[in-house]
C-alpha cells in the first residue's frame, strides 16, 4: 500500500503516465491515420487542434518532470508533502502547457487541392519576426530549461543521498535514478523533433524542407519516448510494481465477490420463481403436495372380501 506521506509523488507519477497515455492514444493515432491515407481526412477542427494538443502534452510532460524533481527533492528534505499543493501544481502545469502552444491553433489551416488535403502551419509575413523570437523562447521553456532543471535536481539529490546508509537511502537513490533515466531518455528522443521544429520555422525560404523520412523518424522517436517512460518506471521502481500488483489483486478480489453475489441472487431468484399457465394464472405448488402424499399411509381398500377381515377380528375377541 502507499503511505499517506507519498500521495503527492503518486499523483505526479499518475499525471506523467496519463500524459504519456494521451500522447500514445490520441496523437499517435492521428498521425497513423494521416500517414496511412496520405491525405488529411479528419476535418478542419482536428487540423487546427492536433499539433496544439501534441505540443501541449509534450510541454506538460516536461514541466511535470521538472515539478516532480522539485517535489521529490522537498520530499527527501521533509516527508510531509501537502497533497493540495501538489494538485494545484498539476493544474497550473496543464494550464500553462496548453496555453503556450496556442499559436498552433491560430496558424494551422487545411489546404485542399482537388482530392488532396493537407494540414499545414503558415506564418503570415507581418508576424514572422515575432514568431521567430517566440518559437525560440517556447523551445527553451518547454524543452531545454525543464530538462536541465530536472537533471540538476536529481544529480544533487543522488549525491546527497549517497552519504547516508541503510535501506531507506538505497530506496531513495533507486527512485532518483529512475526519474533521472526518464529525464535523459525524454531529452534524447525528443531532440530530433525539436531540432526539425526549429529548423522549419527559422530556415530561409530558399532552403528546401527536410525529407519526409526524417520527419517520420522524429515523430516515431517522440512516441517512443511516451512508451519508454512507463517501462523505465515499472522496471526500476520496485515499490511502484508492488503497488500496482496490490491494486490488481484488490480489483480481482472485488470482481470475484461481485460474481459470487450475482450467483447467489440468481439462485435466490430461481428458488422464488412462480410458475404460471398460458393465461398468466399462478399454478399450485404440486411438489409440496406430492411430498405430503408420499409421507401418508394409504389404507388398502382393494380387498374383494372385506367381511372376512371383520370375522377374523370377532374371532380374536
Amino acid at each position: 500500500m502507499v503511505k499517506k506521506s507519498a500521495y503527492g509523488i503518486v499523483v505526479m507519477l499518475a499525471n506523467l503516465s496519463g500524459t504519456d497515455l494521451l500522447i500514445l492514444a490520441v496523437c499517435s493515432s492521428t498521425r497513423a491515420v494521416t500517414y496511412h491515407n496520405r491525405t488529411w481526412t479528419l476535418g478542419r477542427f482536428v487540423c487546427r487542434t492536433a499539433e496544439w494538443f501534441q505540443h501541449g502534452c509534450l510541454a506538460a510532460k516536461s514541466l511535470t518532470l521538472a515539478t516532480m524533481s522539485r517535489a521529490r527533492y522537498q520530499f527527501d528534505c521533509d516527508s510531509h508533502l501537502k497533497l493540495k499543493r501538489v494538485l494545484i501544481s498539476v493544474g497550473c502545469v496543464w494550464v500553462f502547457a496548453l496555453a503556450l502552444p496556442v499559436f498552433e491553433v491560430v496558424f494551422s489551416k487545411l489546404q485542399v487541392k482537388g482530392n488532396f488535403s493537407l494540414c499545414v502551419t503558415e506564418l503570415p509575413s507581418h508576424s514572422s519576426d515575432f514568431m521567430h523570437v517566440y518559437s525560440k523562447i517556447y523551445a527553451l521553456v518547454v524543452y531545454a530549461f525543464p530538462i536541465m532543471f530536472s537533471a540538476v535536481c536529481h544529480v544533487r539529490a543522488i549525491f546527497r543521498i549517497t552519504r547516508g546508509h541503510g535501506a531507506r537511502a538505497a530506496g531513495r537513490t533507486e527512485s532518483r535514478l529512475a526519474l533521472l533515466s526518464v529525464t535523459a531518455v525524454n531529452a534524447i528522443l525528443l531532440l530530433p523533433e525539436w531540432t526539425i521544429w526549429l529548423f522549419v520555422r527559422h530556415r530561409p525560404r530558399e532552403t528546401c524542407e527536410p525529407p519526409p523520412a526524417l520527419l517520420i523518424l522524429a515523430q516515431a522517436c517522440t512516441y517512443l519516448t511516451s512508451a519508454s517512460s512507463p517501462a523505465i518506471l515499472l522496471t526500476m521502481l520496485v515499490p511502484l510494481r508492488d503497488s500496482l500488483s496490490w491494486l490488481m489483486c484488490r480489483g480481482a478480489s472485488w470482481e470475484g465477490k461481485t460474481e459470487r453475489s450475482a450467483m447467489a441472487v440468481g439462485a435466490l431468484d430461481d428458488g422464488m420463481m412462480i410458475h404460471t399457465d398460458a393465461l398468466g394464472r399462478p399454478l399450485p405448488d404440486v411438489e409440496h403436495f406430492w411430498t405430503s402424499r408420499r409421507n401418508t399411509v394409504v389404507p388398502d381398500n382393494t380387498n374383494p372380501f372385506p367381511w372376512e377381515g371383520l370375522e377374523h377380528c370377532h374371532a380374536e375377541l
